[in-house]
């Protein structure tokens, strides 16, 4: 693949689950989406700059960074694919979407996982000093405990987390073309701002569904299952209908 893209085990042929992480995430995020999902999707997942393994210098400015994923996935798109993404990851793979939809490519299914709609004004957490953002990082219950607990590693890692919330935080939605492919938004029940906002998503597809999952915020690290079988199902239904 590439710096940008990582895959899951072997290529197949089957359909293309494309992820994209939550702010600070980076591809190990998903495997085990991809451990669930492997007999019937070849799971790939975005490895942001400066996150992970990829080097590259990171990037703060969500349609640069939505340009560079466009470039290296292109290539890719040679068969049936679903986005998706959880948290920041979210608008980047509806901004993909929106994206790819222009150029004729048109996903089976588009899966919002976690954010607020593009429109939603966002607070300024990237400009807070350390100890109040990397507390808030930690609220947030994506960072592993053995790294919460340790300080000094814990300040290593939070540029990568700045980054991606400035890159959230200014993004303003210029494109306000609605989705033609699927678009299902995801949330866990204690996850409040987002799904007290979870309705504005509906203006921004032709056919929108909601989901929601027990837990908050990061609902996606332990509910795995309940989660995989909602992808299943989606790409069943979408397998019918086309």
């Amino acid at each position: 693949m590439n710096d940008l893209i990582k895959r899951f085990g072997k290529p197949s042929d089957h359909t293309h689950f494309i992820c994209f992480p939550f702010a600070g995430g980076y591809s190990a995020a998903f495997r085990p989406l991809h451990d669930s999902l492997q007999d019937q999707f070849e799971v790939l997942a975005a490895e942001p700059p400066g996150h992970g393994s990829n080097r590259l210098p990171l990037v703060d400015d969500l349609e640069r960074l939505v340009s560079m994923y466009e470039a290296a996935l292109l290539p890719q798109l040679h068969k049936p694919f679903i986005l998706f993404g959880h948290s920041m990851g979210g608008i980047v793979a509806f901004r993909l979407a929106q994206i790819l939809e222009s150029k004729g490519l048109f996903p089976e299914a588009v899966i919002v996982s976690a954010v607020q709609p593009p429109d939603i004004k966002r607070p300024i957490r990237s400009q807070m000093e350390d100890d109040a953002f990397a507390n808030y990082v930690i609220g947030l219950n994506g960072i592993p405990p053995e790294l919460a607990n340790n300080r000094e590693m814990l300040e290593f890692f939070l540029p990568p987390f700045r980054s991606d919330f400035k890159a959230l935080e200014t993004f303003q939605p210029s494109d306000m073309t609605p989705l033609q492919s699927e678009m299902h938004i995801f949330n866990g029940n204690e996850d409040e701002a987002c799904v007290r906002d979870a309705d504005g998503w509906a203006r921004w597809g032709e056919k929108v569904a909601f989901h929601r999952f027990p837990g908050g915020h990061m609902y996606l690290l332990s509910e795995t299952e309940q989660v995989s079988d909602a992808i299943r199902s989606i790409f069943t239904s979408a397998s019918t209908l086309t």
